[in-house]
């Protein structure tokens, strides 16, 4: 006789149903319905970083150089024969390779910290640092010193005059002329012989210092601060009225390229020229909505023939203007390709993002490749933008936070598929972080950034506190504890508007010694933080290499486990919620990873 099972009936029907839920890998969705998101989205996603195949929590960031004395408003990579660190704070530069406590600063007297920075390598093969930031005369670091000399034709000096600021400065020269400076200072340096180099220090009211030359005066110098230090050929933009308007600068077909603050205008140098003679390009004619000029970068284009390189600029009304050809000079070798219109960009320079042959441009109605800029309509960009998925709240967040403020900034650390949008500080110490791979997107919370770079596949951010801050990596942030929240899809589990009890949640994640992790469920659309403990792997330390015993050694937060927490809640939709506190040491990071679970449930309302 054959057994068959027994019918389901009052008794024997399972009254808590299990459902399955997987990690919210497609990352922090505002652009569905709440009620119908798709299962890989997420309805919150703070500090967990969505990857291919789980949602990670971010690693911690920690005080790499400190004492700068005000808001780190630049940081500065220079790569060359010896890699080198710079950031911008206050007034001053200094050179933070090494870490720890800033020492004296290599450049001082400055009007701004907020500075747009080219590297650029001549055919020598000398690499340069050429900066501008459209108040201060424009630097340059040329692999060994700042040292900038703001006289022209220094080899044989003759009479000319040079904006100064009330900072100190020195004026050396060889030879037996002199020199008698008047206006913002006077005084005169008189030469003691072809072989004889004498110097003057003195500190200048700001204005317009009157250089007048008398004899034989030969490699002079003008430099900031109170010594003396190595001739250098002049270092001086010429051509332009007053060099300290060049506001951006960039790098495109063997030349430098500038933007004038305030104007229509672009100035570009000589082939592989980093200081000399400036040509200006008046763009305005080509220009339909007004406004200036703000920001400047290069689009390469894929062609039939390979890759051509396109000069890119954006004025503040969001008008993109898109030039082809390498000397404007010859009409023969420039040409405009077009204009295109979007919405405003945020912030100034650091608007344009160079994405593999793309660029990305930050605008009121997103962030948008120019290859979609190009196709679309303004109304329709939006469509197109990488940032469509959390398109309501970027909308939102530019009308809280404002266009103006030059704390936003478009940025990327490749090392680990990000894109980092900066958001100003009077918004709150958000970032809004994309994984560029898979265009999923999560909000980073309580890193407060003034502006981002990389340097040797490292990620740093300058900070209001005058601390240069190296982020992902530790595991805590700068002692406190990282405080990770994923809220996952709302789901009626195919059960309509009626009520569900939750009862239990598990959770299978990976949990470094370091990491607390919470379970929980969220209802009806409500953030619910969870408070039940899943029960973490054993706190022992990391096992090493050559000295583990195999078998027995545990390699925490590596292995995938399977945890369980108590999860009660009733409601039409639910939602899996995951918190993960991690208090580690600087030193190492404790992983926090979720790749999904299940939820228990029973239909109906609590008795």
């Amino acid at each position: 006789m054959t057994r068959t099972p027994v019918p389901p009936n009052g008794r024997t029907r399972r009254v808590s149903p299990g459902k399955d839920w997987i990690a919210p890998i497609g990352g922090w969705r505002t652009d569905v319905e709440m009620a119908d998101m798709p299962e890989d989205a997420a309805f919150q996603l703070d500090n967990f970083f969505p990857e291919a195949n789980r949602v990670r929590a971010r690693y911690g960031f920690l005080a790499f150089s400190t004492g700068l004395g005000a808001d780190v408003q630049t940081v500065i990579p220079y790569s060359g024969v010896t890699n080198r660190l710079f950031a911008a704070a206050g007034d001053k530069i200094f050179d933070v390779t090494a870490g720890g406590v800033a020492g004296a600063p290599v450049v001082s007297g400055l009007a701004s910290a907020h500075w747009s920075v080219q590297q650029y390598t001549n055919p020598a093969g000398q690499e340069f640092l050429r900066l501008v930031n459209g108040l201060d005369t424009p630097l340059i670091f040329n692999g060994t010193s700042w040292t900038n000399n703001f006289l022209v034709g220094t080899a044989t000096l003759a009479t000319q005059n040079v904006a100064v600021r009330n900072t100190a400065y020195t004026l050396s020269f060889f030879g037996t002329g002199s020199v008698t400076l008047s206006g913002a200072f006077s005084g005169t340096l008189n030469g003691t012989g072809v072989g004889n180099r004498v110097s003057l220090s003195f500190t200048p009211a700001a204005g317009t210092l009157v250089v007048t030359v008398t004899g034989t005066v030969t490699n002079a110098q003008l430099e900031k601060g109170a010594a003396a230090t190595p001739y250098v050929a002049s270092t001086m933009i010429t051509g332009i009225s007053d060099a300290s308007l060049l506001a951006a600068v960039t790098a495109y077909r063997s030349r430098l390229w500038f933007i004038e603050r305030d104007s229509t205008n672009v100035w570009y140098l000589a082939t592989d020229a980093v200081s000399g003679a400036a040509t200006v390009l008046p763009v305005g004619g080509n220009m339909k909505y007004g406004g200036t000029l703000v920001a400047i970068n290069v689009w390469t284009i894929p062609v039939a023939t390979g890759l051509q390189q396109c000069l890119v600029l954006i004025s503040s009304e969001g008008e993109v203007i898109v030039f082809q050809g390498s000397d404007p000079s010859n009409a023969a070798n420039w040409g405009l390709i077009g204009t295109f219109k979007l919405g405003r960009p945020l912030g100034s320079d650091r608007c344009l993002l160079s994405v593999g042959a793309d660029l990305a441009i930050m605008t009121t109605d997103g962030i948008v490749p120019i290859t979609k800029a190009v196709q679309l309509d303004r109304g329709a960009t939006s469509l197109g933008a990488i940032t469509a998925r959390i398109g309501p709240t970027w909308r939102e967040t530019v009308a809280a936070a404002g266009t103006s403020s030059e704390e936003w900034q478009l940025s990327s650390f490749p090392a680990r598929q990000m894109a980092i949008v900066n958001l100003p500080s009077s918004f709150g110490p958000y970032q809004y972080v994309m994984n560029t791979e898979t265009g999923a997107w999560c909000r980073f919370v309580g890193m407060p950034a003034s502006c981002w770079a990389t340097w040797q596949d490292r990620l740093f951010f300058g900070a209001a506190d005058g601390t240069l801050y190296e982020a992902e990596v530790g595991a805590n942030d700068n002692g406190a504890a990282i405080d990770a929240l994923m809220v996952g899809a709302w789901s009626r589990f195919g059960d309509g508007l009626s009520t569900k009890l939750s009862k239990l949640i598990g959770v299978t994640a990976q949990i470094g010694v370091s990491t607390l992790m919470y379970g929980g469920i969220s209802v009806d659309y409500q953030t619910k933080v969870p408070t039940a403990l899943l029960s973490s792997v054993e706190n022992n330390a990391a096992a090493k290499w050559g000295t583990a015993v195999w078998g027995v050694a545990k390699f925490p937060g590596i292995s995938l486990v399977r945890k369980f927490a108590s999860a009660g809640g009733a409601g039409s939709a639910l939602a899996p919620t995951i918190r993960a506190l991690i208090s580690g040491s600087s030193g190492s990071v404790s992983e926090a990873a979720v790749v999904g679970g299940s939820v228990l449930y029973e239909r109906g309302a609590p008795i």
